[in-house]
């Protein structure tokens, strides 16, 4: 027998189209994106014409790129414009197997303090926050995060779920994720060590440090090795992990902690190319994870830049002997000791620039001036940033030194090569 299938009644076509007449070019809604679930959108355009009747609404989802523009039926939004109709069995039961393969999202790449972009409902568009806490209850499972808007009270902090937030930070769990954050069960078992003073703003709190010495007591009587060098410009950092037999039960702890200490290296000295010498599968399972669409994907990305050189890729590669390693390289900077005289400071937030006048040790000015990273006009940015300036320039008799900290890298010959301070001025400008 053929499988059944549901047809609207031209009634039903009918009565939808009529539904459809009560929506307005611009009007604020939340349509079902492919993952089942609802996300804020804006109606572009509604049709009256016959082979539009079974989705008459185009739609735009907020803070989308307009290749996502889509039209819809009228089941898939939800307005208060729009009366509640009943659902074709076979309708409700696509849409519950949508919902049940809807993408769940990893929340663990998100700390206190962090800023991130929320959705406001009232308005309809992102504004910038920060992260206070993310909970791992049960009760705040469809909105665990909860946020402080910049530049409200407390008293406007609000709970939000990942379909409202916009951040790097923020990704959606892979099929074959396995609690928290994708840690395999061993590197749960290993690693996740609870502290004897539990940290009150997150109790969920584990330290790297103590998962670190439990990992290498566990593994004290291993003789394998996986060894790494993280190469740069000017230097190369070296380390060395013991690792389980490929055969023993908690190999995965391994290699999942080897890819937690090669990030915390990048971010501390930089690397334009990774080595791996090791068990073979190990070295396999880091090479993933270190290239696009691996778990390290933000670093595989942003290093090339961090490095000057954006159009040369990271690169992983597996050597077979630890002599094909190059040998640890560092190249010492020496700092100015001298602090005296009339000095200017500024600091290049994402809502905010941070402006101090010092003379001789003493802090004569300090303000921070409210700004708009968004704005992609890269005058707007100099002339906010020489504004500020010359504001703590009066407090000063003369100016000996500028000083300046922004979110970027500055090379070992004093060049800035990368900074995301400013995410829609032109990367050439």
């Amino acid at each position: 027998h053929a499988p059944k299938t549901f047809a609207p009644s031209r009634f039903a076509i009918f009565e939808l189209s009529a539904m459809a007449d009560n929506l307005e070019i611009g009007m604020k809604l939340r349509a079902m994106y492919t993952d089942g679930e609802f996300y804020p959108a804006e109606v572009m355009a509604v049709s009256e014409s016959d082979k539009r009747k079974k989705a008459p609404v185009k739609i735009h989802f907020v803070g989308y790129e307009a290749s996502d523009d889509k039209w819809m039926s009228l089941d898939e939004l939800k307005s208060k414009k729009l009366p509640k109709a009943a659902v074709p069995k076979a309708k409700a039961k696509a849409k519950a197997k949508a919902k049940a393969k809807a993408k769940e999202y990893d929340y663990a790449g998100l700390e206190p303090n962090m800023r991130v972009n929320v959705f406001a409902e009232a308005e309809g568009k992102f504004f910038p926050a920060e992260v206070v806490v993310v909970s791992t209850g049960k009760g705040k499972a469809s909105a665990p995060v909860k946020i402080h808007w910049v530049g409200y009270t407390k008293a406007s902090d609000e709970w939000v779920g990942g379909d409202r937030i916009k951040s790097k930070n923020l990704k959606f769990k892979t099929p074959e994720s396995k609690g928290p954050g994708g840690m395999p069960p061993a590197a749960r078992r290993l690693l996740l060590v609870k502290p004897k003073v539990e940290a009150p703003l997150d109790p969920g709190f584990r330290p790297v440090i103590l998962g670190k010495r439990a990992y290498l007591e566990a593994t004290k009587e291993c003789t394998e090795k996986l060894e790494w060098a993280l190469v740069r410009s000017d230097g190369c950092g070296r380390y060395a992990l013991p690792v389980f037999d490929e055969k023993h039960k908690d190999v995965r702890a391994s290699s999942y902690l080897a890819g937690v200490l090669i990030q915390e290296m990048i971010w501390q000295r930089s690397a334009s190319e990774l080595l791996l010498c090791g068990p073979k599968q190990i070295c396999e399972a880091i090479k993933k994870m270190y290239s696009k669409g691996g778990a390290y994907e933000f670093e595989v990305m942003s290093m090339p830049n961090v490095c000057g050189h954006p159009d040369k890729a990271f690169a992983v590669s597996i050597v077979e002997k630890v002599e094909d390693l190059p040998a640890s390289k560092d190249t010492p900077q020496i700092c100015g000791t001298d602090a005296s005289g009339c000095r200017l400071a500024f600091d290049l937030g994402k809502s905010d620039i941070k402006t101090v006048a010092v003379k001789d040790n003493e802090v004569l000015y300090s303000k921070e001036t409210e700004w708009d990273v968004t704005n992609p006009d890269p005058q707007y940015h100099y002339d906010a940033i020489m504004d500020a300036l010359k504001l703590a320039k009066a407090a000063l008799p003369k100016v000996d030194a500028i000083g300046g900290s922004a979110t970027g890298t500055i090379s070992a010959d004093n060049e800035a090569t990368w900074c995301d301070i400013f995410p829609n001025v032109p990367p050439d400008v």
